[in-house]
């Protein structure tokens, strides 16, 4: 109950009373308040017992996180339970004395605390709200240096070590375990500061991180994706160096005799070799693989899948991901014995070791010589600004001077070069380099056992040759420079200091990638804060930099610590201070955010039909981003191996820029052959800050003449001073200005526009009608609709005199079809305006039907073409003469919102089909066709063109709705063009706008942005919006500043963070999908491919060697060893693929055993016709003669002016006539035609012959034969070439090729094999 005074009212004559005012002021009313629920809580105490707890809902939520179950509550008491015996063992022991005692406790007691009620907001937590991971941070942060601080100091008391010493520093000894406890207890007790400043990630992120680091730089791994993955590869790594360990101990164990190599050493090389390529080649994410299994091993449940009823059609990626790692798994089948094979006998072949002295260094030479031309000297060529002086590339591609390109990018030459010297360098160079180092090491170890660990040395040169061999075959652009520091450091500066080429390069490796990543930080930060071109988006980043001036030393030990912990250095609400924040993997994000594309598939049916989700611009642009995705993952794998994106490397961040897509590609995995990338797409619209940074990017400096305050001008094609300098103060730069990408270009007019005229309306009404009828007579179920009893009873007053349907939604000035005297539609005055469309579609169907003006077909389809009209006026609530309510219905109707609510149309419920296949399509067409109506307005007046323009249109063209999943799946499939009525509802605009897309090859600029620039600013994006709460939209840290692109780099973080309006899941590109590359290097090598390629090679041998052994004798011949031989009996001929069989019919014997009947192939490099013209030979006949032309005598081989008729078609000999060889027809036993297996079936025709369509420098329907004195040529030349068929001469398009049909002309499939070409031209 609640008490409340209110002062009585007090009349003025009161207040100058004191005593009246005393007592007024005494009086009160009390009033009580209406009593507010009281809530308790059952605490459970024992079985039966509970005690209430009063607290309400959000103060107990404010006091205690809740918690999810029994199991997490058990595991927090443990938890807790550990962190306090781990606390009270260390004060056990004395590490803490006096004041630190204090502090210890206040470390334990924050590490409890946090298990009841989390830190909101906590620094290093990525997400808003409560993170329950991150409430266990403290705690397992707290037992994990317990941990580490007890094992150090019993490490340190235990027994000494043997003595390792590495490069001067000895391991492993008491000092050094007493050092390093004493760092691990000075950063416990610096907890407090180190989580408020969120140097700790929370316990999966650190721990993916610190798996990533083992693996890439202990074992040569590639990026990971999630925890599991990271475990996964580290594990699969582990256990490739468990299996080398073994061989490599068991080589170096015994003596080495100084010329010779052990086997089981040669052994070692050739399975490190193999393996490390192996898993250069594979995924770090084995979720493909596995499903690659299943689907082998459990092929009902993939069916299963398949059964289920999907909303749309299946999505092609997994199928095509699960092709390429399975044509991996075949070539590394084949790819990995053949490599092992290779190594084992070049490593027991002592070249190693008989050539120590000058091998290296040849190989050091070469190798440097190769990196530098591959990775240094052509990237900067085909750099948009070659070393920032240069205003054109040298090495420039066929699309640079192209305004607007059309076809997919060329393979130019420098692109070649570059695919293979990365193949030399890959494959040769780099593992000839380890495998010199590890045999000159291992002989080293094995001569001196004494001086060296050798279980230490074995354990060191295994996982050094893996790590090398992997980081050679995965990322080669930086070995070079790597390789270079190694020898000059080991070999010129400290000798002394060398521990065996293997390990000094292991080392280096460490170390330059340590070093390129201070190299890459310091840039950032000094383009950042350069005075010159500094940013100042409010007024704390002025009151912060003149601050940031006199830390800059403290700015230099961040950079180096955070270089080595691999953490990004982040600007303080982006300003010129930066912090350092805690480490990441290269993935960045901890949490797997993806865009959810909003559609039809995913939205309930009501909220689509009142309002209309997902109707923004973004939402509905975020497919085009997704397409850019699957172009890009098709793509590029290969474009990055040829060169078009410059040097790269995992965590690489680049820009992809064209005229209205601007996305980020976030490369994380680089392997031998794949990549794994992401793709964040920006607004097409985007805010001021962002297109003042496109505008950066596009633009040219060549204009720029100035040089400090003056404009003197500058050389031909070379930079300015001041744009020389300006480029250099950039944190990215333009590595491609015309980089070649499959894609869509968007069309958009406004609707409005197009329909604000009456007249345009009518044109669209008209086109609605003609589209129901095109769909009515096109339609498979139109005779059981003219039979349907319900349909006719319905539409058969229509067909009564003087009935018209005067809906208010009909008038004159939309349906050109309108009845003035009946005032409404009538059907007398709908046929005498598309009676003829509709008797014109009627002829162009199958099976005749009846078209008269009062058959059943006209009254169907002027009743669909009513109950059409009816349902755009009612969309348009009867309101179809303002132009908006008409916009407003044709939307409703074309994304499939029919409502029928006049009972004189309920009769389309007999059959939805006529809703869904008549009407629904024939509103998306007639958009499509009143489109094109701009364009030519008198072109669709006759009816054929109209009748082919829709059938044309129907077979290429996707008109949908954008929220409908088909939509989606048609852009995804690569459809050549698309139309779609878009609604857009922004804030301060309402309109219509029709769409357009078609399928093309797209522009695009690549900008390569620093990748600690990148991680720094969205580092500083999310401690600015998670951890300190800055709500300001317009805040400082997301203003436009060109040197970094910051908003933009900004606007592409994870969403609340970011806004991207798309956020594609982590994709693979595969090389093998690459077309150019797979030209240029080859398919995989698997087994069938190698069977395959044996096959064609026997082919080829069999077709030779049948053309050459027929050139000098008959068929029988070639079996009898070149013998003369005559047979008398035949074999009946084969049929031929254009005849069912061949006529018996003698060959004319007026052909002697050297004339043979074959091609003329006119124009088409005939050599051997055009050589024997020019020695006088006899000419070419043509087959058929033409009129009045000299004809073959029968029995003499020597021209004379007539002969007889030539039969029609080949036939042998008749039996017991001797011929001049034995015949096989046209399909013989050594014609391709005839023969059946290596690649012949029955009846298939030679290779080698001419390909199909007409024959050049020929008539329609002849087929000129050449009557030669040489070899046969062709597979079906081998014998005297048949005679055509008259009939089919006669008669070229029943013989199925213009050029004729004979059996000269082969099938498709067959006349492209290029195995039969070159043998079979040197006959000619």
């Amino acid at each position: 109950m609640q008490v409340r005074r209110v002062p009585l009212e007090i009349p003025e004559f009161d207040l100058l009373d004191q005593d009246s005012l005393h007592e007024s002021q005494e009086q009160t009313l009390m009033e009580e308040a209406p009593p507010r629920p009281q809530h308790s809580y059952k605490y459970w105490l024992l079985p039966g017992r509970w005690t209430p707890v009063r607290y309400e809902r959000l103060a107990l939520l404010a006091l205690l996180d809740r918690t999810r179950g029994v199991l997490e509550n058990i595991f927090v008491v443990w938890l807790g339970s550990l962190v306090a015996f781990l606390g009270y063992l260390l004060l056990l022991k004395g590490f803490f004395r006096d004041i630190w005692v204090f502090q210890f406790c206040l470390v334990i007691a924050s590490c409890q605390y946090s298990l009841l009620k989390s830190v909101q907001p906590d620094a290093a937590s990525p997400m808003h709200g409560h993170n329950w991971v991150i409430a266990y941070s403290r705690p397992v942060y707290f037992c994990c240096f317990c941990l580490l601080i007890w094992l150090l100091d019993a490490l340190g008391s235990a027994l000494p070590f043997p003595p390792v010493s590495l490069y001067g520093l000895t391991l492993f000894s008491a000092p050094f375990f007493f050092c390093a406890r004493d760092v691990a207890t000075v950063f416990t007790l610096c907890f407090p500061v180190v989580f408020l400043l969120g140097l700790l990630p929370q316990v999966n992120t650190c721990l993916m991180y610190l798996l990533e680091q083992i693996d890439m730089h202990g074992f040569g791994g590639t990026a990971t994706t999630s925890p599991l993955t990271a475990l996964y590869s580290l594990l699969r790594s582990l256990l490739a160096a468990a299996l080398l360990y073994g061989f490599c101990l068991g080589a170096i164990k015994a003596p080495w005799p100084d010329q010779h190599v052990p086997v089981l050493f040669s052994v070692f090389c050739g399975l490190l070799m193999a393996i490390s390529y192996h898993l250069s080649r594979q995924s770090s994410d084995p979720a493909v693989l596995w499903s690659l299994i299943r689907t082998k091993l459990f092929p009902d449940l993939e069916e299963r899948n398949l059964e289920t009823p999907r909303a749309e059609a299946p999505d092609p990626l997994p199928g095509k991901l699960r092709q390429s790692v399975r044509d991996i798994l075949h070539s590394d089948l084949v790819m990995c014995p053949v490599i092992a094979v290779l190594s084992f006998a070049i490593s027991a072949s002592t070249v190693f070791i008989a050539l120590k002295s000058v091998l290296g260094f040849v190989l050091y030479a070469l190798a440097g010589l190769v990196g530098f031309l591959t990775h240094y000297l052509l990237p900067q060529l085909r750099k948009q600004l070659p070393w920032f002086c240069l205003s054109q590339p040298v090495l420039k591609s066929q699309e640079y001077s192209q305004f607007e390109v059309r076809s997919a990018a060329q393979l130019m030459w420098f692109e070649k070069l570059y695919a293979w010297l990365q193949c030399v360098e890959k494959y040769l160079i780099y593992p000839a380099v380890v495998l010199n180092a590890l045999t000159g090491d291992a002989h080293a170890v094995s001569g001196r056992p004494d001086k060296f660990c050798l279980y230490c040395r074995a354990l060191l040169m295994t996982v050094a040759g893996l790590k090398l061999l992997r980081s050679a075959f995965c990322c080669p652009p930086q070995q070079y420079l790597t390789l270079a520091f190694t020898v000059l450091l080991f070999h010129f500066d400290y000798p002394r200091l060398s521990q065996g080429f293997l390990l000094d390069y292991f080392l280096m490796s460490l170390l330059c990638s340590k070093l390129w990543d201070l190299l890459y930080k310091l840039r950032f930060v000094l383009t950042y804060i350069a005075p010159w071109q500094i940013t100042w988006g409010s007024a704390f980043h002025a009151f912060a930099q003149p601050f940031a001036v006199p830390h800059s030393a403290m700015l230099f030990v961040q950079a180096l610590l955070s270089a080595l912990f691999s953490t990004p250095l982040n600007p303080l609400l982006g300003s010129a201070v930066f912090l350092m924040s805690y480490a990441r993997p290269l993935k960045f994000w901890e949490r797997d955010y993806n865009t959810k594309r909003v559609d039809h598939s995913n939205t309930r049916l009501s909220t689509q039909l009142d309002r209309n989700p997902g109707a923004d611009d973004n939402n509905l642009n975020s497919i085009f981003y997704e397409h850019l995705t699957r172009s890009l993952q098709h793509t590029l794998c290969g474009d990055l191996a040829l060169g078009r994106w410059g040097n790269y490397s995992p965590g690489d961040c680049f820009i992809l820029a064209s005229d209205y897509l601007n996305a980020l590609v976030h490369l994380i995995e680089v392997g031998n052959g794949l990549v794994t990338f992401q793709l964040r797409g920006l607004e097409f619209r985007g805010t001021y800050c962002q297109q003042r940074e496109v505008e950066a990017i596009t633009e040219g400096v060549e204009e720029d003449e100035g040089c400090c305050c003056c404009e003197p001008g500058h050389l031909p094609r070379v930079l300015s001073f001041n744009a020389a300098f300006g480029q250099r103060w950039l944190a990215w730069e333009v590595t491609a200005s015309k980089y070649v990408l499959e894609g869509y270009s968007i069309s958009d007019n406004n609707a409005a526009s197009m329909l604000q005229v009456f007249d345009l309306r009518k044109i669209l009404i008209t086109y609605y009608v003609k589209s129901i009828i095109y769909y009515v007579s096109r339609s498979p179920k139109l005779e059981a609709w003219l039979s349907h009893e319900g349909i006719g009873a319905a539409l058969r007053p229509v067909r009564a005199p003087g009935y018209a349907d005067s809906d208010p939604t009909f008038s004159l000035s939309v349906d050109e079809d309108y009845d003035l005297r009946l005032a409404g539609l009538s059907l007398p005055a709908f046929c005498a305006v598309h009676l003829d469309w509709i008797q014109y579609c009627a002829s162009r169907r199958g099976q005749p039907m009846e078209h008269d003006w009062n058959s059943p077909l006209v009254t169907l389809c002027f009743g669909l073409c009513v109950l059409g009209r009816r349902a755009l006026g009612t969309a348009s609530h009867s309101m179809a003469a303002s132009l908006e309510p008409f916009l407003y219905g044709l939307h409703a109707l074309f994304k499939g919102d029919f409502r029928i609510t006049s009972p004189r149309d309920e009769w389309v419920f007999a059959d939805m089909d006529l809703l869904h296949r008549v009407v629904a399509p024939g509103v998306r067409m007639a958009l499509k066709l009143h489109q094109d109506h701009f364009t030519s307005p008198d072109e669709y007046e006759e009816p054929a063109v109209l009748y082919d323009a829709i059938a044309a249109n129907e077979e290429r063209l996707v008109i949908s709705h954008e929220g409908d999943p088909a939509w989606r799946s048609a852009i995804l499939s690569n459809t050549p063009a698309l139309l779609a009525l878009r609604h857009v509802m922004d804030d301060a605009s309402d309109e219509y706008k029709i769409i357009m897309l078609n399928r093309r090859h797209l522009s695009f600029r690549v900008i390569k942005v620093n990748r600690e620039c990148v991680r720094g600013l969205w580092a500083g994006q999310q401690q600015e919006l998670v951890f300190l709460r800055n709500r300001n939209p317009e805040r400082g840290s997301i203003q436009n500043a060109k040197q970094a692109l910051r908003n933009m780099i900004n606007s592409s973080c994870d969403q609340p963070l970011g806004y991207p309006i798309y956020v594609s899941p982590l994709t693979t590109s595969f090389a093998g999908s690459h077309p150019q590359l797979r030209a240029l290097w080859g398919g995989p090598v698997s087994l069938g491919a190698i069977a395959r390629w044996l096959l064609r090679s026997w082919e080829r041998l069999q077709k030779g060697c049948g053309a050459g052994c027929n050139s000098g004798g008959n068929v029988d011949d070639s079996d009898c060893g070149g013998g003369s031989s005559v047979s008398n009996n035949p074999p009946a001929p084969h049929p031929t693929p254009e005849t069912p069989a061949a006529r018996e019919q003698p060959f004319p014997l007026g052909l002697g055993l050297g004339w043979t009947l074959r091609p003329s192939l006119s124009g088409a490099g005939d050599g051997f016709s055009s050589r024997r013209r020019r020695e006088g030979g006899p000419p070419s006949l043509q087959w058929p003669p033409p009129m009045g032309a000299p004809r073959l005598p029968g029995p003499a081989p020597s021209p004379v002016p007539a002969s007889p008729a030539p039969p029609e078609g080949p036939q042998p000999p008749p039996a017991g006539t001797p011929a001049p060889f034995g015949y096989e027809g046209p399909s013989g036993k050594w014609s391709l035609g005839g023969r059946k297996g290596l690649g012949g079936s029955d009846g298939e025709a030679a290779s080698g012959s001419p390909k199909g369509g007409p024959l050049r420098s020929q008539a329609p329907g002849t087929s000129p034969l050449d009557l030669g004195l040489g070899p046969d040529v062709g597979s079906d030349a081998s014998l005297p070439g048949p005679a055509q068929d008259p009939s089919l001469l006669a008669r070229p398009s029943e013989a199925g090729t213009p050029g004729g049909g004979g059996n000269w002309l082969a099938p498709p499939e067959e006349r492209e094999s290029p195995a039969a070409q070159p043998l079979l031209e040197h006959q000619y």
